[in-house]
């Protein structure tokens, strides 16, 4: 449970709360541990949801200074979907109610694909089913009183932003020695929240037919290069800004900012923003590091399942 807010009375702490991982099926496919990213989905497509609840009511009377006997905890779980940091829209909600005699439950949810867009929230809160009485000064007493939550947001395949990559003569874009590298990637860091696959562009040097032809065949050395520059450049870019984690914080689904985000997370996962800002200042090497390494397990991912936060669309001819 997060801890970002300071509750007026007491709430459960984590071991009290017997949570399996939630798992998803496409379609009539297998239950499969869900991650950050959900490959092999369209809208025609429903989705199943499982998730095993389990509260242990000894831990959590004492957590909540309640005897277990008139403790009654409801089960809260709300799905929404749409872009933003915030759902757009909640398309279900499911309500159980656990005690000692009955203290575990199953959720299970079918989503109907066409009511989903760029991502799936699941949000759980566990409440007070009724109001009670008899616990310490301390303790929650009113119905509703929200005594621990979870969320998880899961990235849906038809909606993730793509990297163009097109075949150009840069001298006809570029300058001076610029002109002879072998690619450019053109985008500007003045509107962190602008669409990513509308901002950034990749251009193959056409002077460069090696490296045209071993992208075409998808390459995994060469794409992890490329990868690694892609998210060097606008990653430092982004934490260079003084309020960077202003930036993050307020980006849209689908933006520079929020793949900026994401990519983050993956490279520093369990780390804040000012952790990744001051590696950068302080270790760049060990930053740089950090991002190939990230780029290699995409590459592999691409290679394995298709299912890389950061794919490119095949090289066409400018």
């Amino acid at each position: 449970m997060s801890r970002r807010i300071a509750f007026p009375f007491l709430t459960l702490q984590d071991p009290s709360v017997l949570a399996q991982d939630w798992k998803i099926a496409v379609g009539h496919g297998e239950l499969l541990d869900s991650g950050e990213w959900l490959p092999d989905w369209d809208a025609s497509i429903p989705l199943r949801l499982s998730r095993s609840f389990g509260i242990d009511f000894a831990t959590a009377a004492r957590d909540l200074e309640i005897d277990a006997d008139d403790l009654r905890l409801a089960v809260i779980l709300r799905i929404g979907s749409g872009q933003g940091r915030l759902s757009r829209s909640i398309i279900a909600r499911e309500h159980r109610v656990l005690d000692a005699d009955h203290p575990v439950t199953l959720l299970e949810v079918i989503v109907d694909g066409s009511q989903l867009s760029s991502v799936l929230d699941l949000h759980v809160d566990i409440t007070l089913a009724d109001d009670c009485g008899t616990g310490s000064d301390l303790s929650p007493s009113r119905k509703g009183d929200r005594v621990w939550r979870d969320t998880a947001r899961i990235r849906l395949e038809g909606e993730e932003p793509r990297l163009p990559i097109e075949v150009a003569d840069l001298s006809s874009l570029l300058t001076g020695v610029a002109a002879f590298a072998p690619w450019y990637l053109e985008w500007s860091p003045r509107d962190w929240s602008r669409d990513f696959h509308g901002a950034i562009r990749l251009y193959l040097s056409s002077g460069h037919q090696n490296l045209i032809t071993r992208i075409e065949a998808e390459d995994t050395e060469v794409l992890r290069i490329l990868m690694a520059d892609v998210m060097s450049q606008v990653g430092e870019s982004l934490l260079r800004e003084p309020d960077a984690a202003l930036i993050l914080e307020t980006c849209a689904q689908g933006s520079i900012g929020a793949q900026v985000e994401f990519w983050l997370k993956l490279a520093f996962p369990g780390r804040d923003v000012r952790y990744a800002k001051s590696l950068l200042e302080q270790r760049p090497g060990l930053f740089r590091a950090s991002i190939q390494a990230l780029a290699n397990q995409q590459v592999q991912d691409i290679d394995h399942v298709d299912a890389s936060p950061f794919r490119c669309s095949s090289p066409a001819n400018a």
